[in-house]
């Protein structure tokens, strides 16, 4: 293996010793590593510990230095036949046990007050640093995968079950005991991934890029032991319901927090699940998706919103103050103004520098909830890994190409009908009846025509951006890293744009050769037009 991608690992330990006090964690080094090619990094790394970091400044050079060398990797730096089995499960659990260990020294940085710049910017380091790592663990979960009998895979992961003898994709914090659903406590919360475009986008929508779209609010009936969850759906609103209906939903990640006062996450999570079933049982629907992501206002509730109202409501009963969660709210690019607002978000140029929400992936940051366990579903992690290099493309290009998406003519007259249908008894029966869609659980009644126009149309973009990877990938015959990933979406991108000016320009001339007569010359005259694959609907 390439010393490039040991440093590049190493170096992204290196924010573990930020402020070290007396009684700091440490993980335990796999003795099978001992043979491999991950020795020097283990030496490397313990060094690091030892030394430690003197500021948060040094802490933000060091981790934006370390994350570039990470990001630097190709999936020619690794060869996966280097590893046994044994050791690529051993590789996934000291990765993991360095996150907990960074997610440990959050609590020396100080969030009750603004963060200076050098702090904003350790801060931000340790963010990269969790999602470089992650994805590593995910290229080893892959690899150990591919490289297994088929016959000793199981043929359908379940969520929060080890699924067979292997742990490598189920992994648990060693101050915990848990092995599935049934060790879930009354307050946990589950930070998860769902498997569409918009999870992608939601995921990396802030300023910091996450590889998490949605948050659950977890309810254990004292009584009965029965578990059930509180959340909220861009489909059908805010709902109460049985824990199965979550695991059905099957989705790609998988991580568990808990609160340690045991009372209060329990009272959160009984006022919650209380409010949603009396709402929807006196009203006959539920509580409204908050597409704003106003977690100030409670009359409509988004995801993460549910974990902020439990927890400030439970507290003020219990202890007379109000919780504030995440310790670290989610800001937004202004670059990105126009996208916010179609998704339903209230910011204007005015306010989006001070606009702040509850971005689900902050949880993991907020030193007051521990990490119990994470799960992935390995079935799922290349879609996932194509969805996120996607959608943050697509969010440079905003940034830096000015890109905006353009729903066509088609596109918009079909969703302004469906938006319209919506709200009309007679017409919604009719649809149901003729096409068997039912557009009240398609699309809430909330939601309007702009959203709708964009979910549709990311969809059709995303899904070209995904054909191309799809096809780089099976070229290479083996993993793509981020950095490759992106660099044959950027090559994408150039092509369809010179495809896209021809377009335009040979349909221009065709019409002005139509206005001035040009049919009775005869077709030779016109020029053939080949529709670009995505810019007509996203472009600048």
């Amino acid at each position: 293996m390439k010393n490039q991608k040991l440093t590049g690992i190493a170096g992204a330990l290196i924010f573990s010793t930020l402020l070290v006090s007396c009684n700091q964690k440490s993980y335990r080094m796999p003795s099978s590593l001992k043979s491999s090619n991950f020795d020097s990094l283990m030496h490397e790394m313990h060094a690091q510990v030892s030394k430690g970091v003197k500021s948060p400044a040094e802490c933000a050079t060091k981790t934006k230095h370390y994350y570039n060398k990470l990001f630097s990797i190709k999936s020619t730096d690794i060869d996966f036949s280097e590893f046994s089995q044994y050791q690529m499960q051993d590789f996934v659990n000291a990765s993991f046990n360095i996150r907990l260990d960074l997610k440990e020294k959050l609590k020396d940085l100080n969030s009750t007050k603004e963060l200076n710049r050098d702090e904003k910017e350790c801060l931000k380091g340790v963010k990269d640093i969790f999602r470089a790592l992650r994805y590593l663990e995910d290229y080893f979960i892959e690899s150990y995968y591919a490289s297994r009998p088929k016959s000793k895979v199981p043929r359908q992961f379940s969520t929060l079950n080890f699924d067979g003898d292997s742990p490598i994709h189920f992994m648990v914090n060693p101050e915990y005991s848990f092995s599935g659903p049934a060790d879930l406590k009354s307050g946990d919360i589950i930070l998860s991934r769902g498997n569409a475009y918009s999870s992608a986008a939601i995921a990396r929508i802030g300023d910091d890029d996450h590889q998490f779209s949605h948050l659950t609010l977890v309810y254990k009936d004292k009584k009965t032991g029965e578990l059930f969850t509180s959340e909220a759906h861009i489909e059908v609103g805010n709902v109460a319901a049985p824990f199965q209906v979550h695991l059905d939903q099957a989705n790609s990640r998988t991580v568990v927090f808990r609160h340690k006062d045991a009372k209060l996450a329990h009272l959160a999570a009984k006022e919650m699940h209380e409010r949603f079933t009396k709402f929807t049982k006196k009203n006959e629907e539920n509580i409204p998706y908050d597409f704003a992501m106003d977690y100030h206002d409670d009359s409509q509730i988004f995801c993460s919103e549910v974990i902020y109202h439990g927890y400030k409501v439970a507290s003020s009963q219990l202890n007379g103050t109000e919780m504030d969660i995440p310790e670290f709210k989610t800001t937004f690019n202004p670059a990105l103004l126009s996208f916010l607002q179609d998704f339903g978000l209230k910011v204007t140029k005015e306010n989006i520098s001070k606009f702040k929400t509850f971005g689900p992936g902050e949880i993991q940051f907020d030193s007051r909830f521990d990490l119990v366990a994470e799960w992935r579903n390995p079935d799922k992690l290349k879609d996932t890994r194509y969805k996120d290099a996607i959608l943050s493309k697509i969010f440079e290009w905003m940034e830096k190409e000015k890109y905006e998406f353009d729903p066509s003519f088609g596109t918009k007259l079909g969703n302004d009908f469906a938006w319209l249908a919506r709200r009309s008894v007679i017409s919604r029966g009719i649809i149901k009846f003729v096409a068997g869609v039912n557009l009240e659980e398609k699309f809430p009644l909330n939601l309007g025509s702009k959203q709708i126009d964009l979910f549709v149309v990311l969809d059709q973009v995303g899904e070209k951006l995904y054909e191309r990877i799809a096809k780089a990938e099976k070229e290479a015959g083996g993993i793509l890293s981020f950095n490759e990933m992106f660099y044959e979406l950027e090559s994408y991108r150039k092509e369809d744009a010179a495809r896209y000016i021809k377009y335009i320009e040979d349909k221009k001339y065709n019409q002005k050769l139509h206005m001035q007569g040009g049919r009775r010359n005869g077709p030779r005259r016109r020029r053939s037009l080949t529709r670009p694959d995505f810019h007509h609907l996203f472009h600048n």
